[in-house]
């Protein structure tokens, strides 16, 4: 298999932990692979069942179907699919199972992102030499018929910011689809505590661009030579996020301006770079104080999408919840429905951030238990210490801007 083909190479993750679904499929993008990710087993083999592979990765501990079901399921119909396992739970009785099934390579968690990705090519062009000699058939192709496992509803689960059926986030889902047709700039805007991040890791299934995130104060000229270095080696487009845009200084505002306009230094990147500026604060206010640059505000002003606060939308409270809980890895884990009842009457006031850290705080305090119930959240609410310090948002952000 050629370099060429290799970094051409189609890609399947599956992991019920958005950070580590996330973080590997926008490393994994940004290197040249072509990733789809899924939350569990089953949705897994509805894509590999549907679509041609040249590697799955799977996680052992999913909802819906495990690892090793998936696997054994997988083998019916693709036999020669490379596979490889990233577990932290594998019993040396479970690692054997899985070796009985073929796989690849076995990862513990937490495992190198980088580490993966510079094997795989290796693990690729292992199976393609025992192709060759064995006359195996590649990758796995459209044997059956796709199938539906999730409801709308426990689908929308695995981006939190959209769970629900509120008419907010309905608007919500038929704005943000447009976001992948938009030629030049965006705002996305939403009170203290809003879910940015999720916006930049829903914009991370954008197929071409190399997707960048960086906050406000990180903005520079050597900042971004270095950060869209692997852009512009492979001639690819880049979609920047910038988090708390309303912290940009004048000369920031007129390098993001001369960035989408394609000039200066960033020539190069005329008609391939996209921007989104996320604030919490209005823009347009600013922009009429004298204080943001009307220039600026006026590309990405063309589409504006704004994040409805947990307090308007009470019905969705609870399901974003549920979907922390899978976010981190816990989706095995039931909020009983007292709790939900709790969580749908508490005052948010750091909005999902917070309510995302006392999930996050209650699950960890409670690990073994199947249930969460109320006397645990509360706990969890009054040990919450500051909900402006962000969770796994800095290691997303970090990873983005690596």
């Amino acid at each position: 298999m050629s370099a060429d083909t290799v970094a051409r190479a189609r890609i399947l993750i599956a992991d019920d932990s958005d950070v580590c679904r996330t973080v590997l499929a926008i490393l994994l993008k940004n290197t040249g692979f072509d990733v789809t990710s899924v939350v569990n087993g089953r949705e897994a083999l509805a894509k590999l069942r549907a679509q041609s592979f040249d590697l799955a990765i799977l996680d052992n501990d999913m909802p819906e179907l495990d690892g090793l079901g998936t696997l054994i399921e997988l083998r019916t119909f693709a036999p020669n699919l490379p596979v490889a396992v990233c577990s932290g739970t594998l019993s040396p009785a479970l690692r054997a199972r899985y070796e009985a099934h073929r796989i690849e390579a076995i990862y513990d968690k937490p495992v190198d992102p980088r580490k993966l990705r510079d094997q795989i090519p290796v693990i690729l062009a292992r199976f393609q030499r025992a192709s060759r000699q064995g006359g195996g058939a590649g990758s796995a192709g459209p044997t059956a018929p796709p199938f539906q496992v999730l409801g709308e509803a426990d689908a929308a689960l695995e981006k939190p910011v959209f769970a629900g059926a509120s008419a907010q986030v309905r608007k919500l889902v038929a704005d943000f689809g447009r976001i992948r047709d938009f030629r030049i700039a965006a705002t996305v805007s939403g009170g203290v505590g809003a879910a940015f991040l999720d916006v930049a890791v829903a914009v991370a299934e954008e197929r071409d661009a190399v997707l960048l995130a960086c906050p406000a104060e990180r903005v520079g000229a050597e900042y971004f030579t270095r950060l869209f270095a692997a852009a512009r080696a492979q001639a690819r487009p880049v979609l920047l996020i910038v988090l708390n845009a309303e912290r940009l200084a004048a000369e920031q505002q007129e390098l993001l301006h001369k960035l989408i306009a394609g000039g200066g230094e960033f020539a190069a990147f005329a008609g391939r770079a996209r921007l989104i500026l996320c604030a919490e604060a209005d823009l347009s206010a600013l922009a009429d104080a004298g204080e943001f640059n009307e220039l600026l505000l006026m590309r990405a002003g063309a589409m504006k999408l704004g994040l409805a606060p947990l307090a308007t939308r009470r019905a969705d409270v609870g399901q974003v919840a549920r979907a922390v809980l899978r976010r981190i890895g816990a989706g095995g884990v039931r909020l009983t429905p007292a709790a939900l009842g709790w969580i749908e009457r508490t005052e948010w006031a750091g909005d999902y951030m917070q309510l995302h850290r006392v999930v996050d705080i209650c699950r960890h305090e409670n690990l073994g238990t199947a249930e969460l119930d109320v006397p645990a959240l509360e706990a969890a609410f009054a040990a919450e210490p500051d909900w402006r310090e962000p969770l796994y948002h800095d290691v997303l952000l970090s990873t983005l801007g690596a």
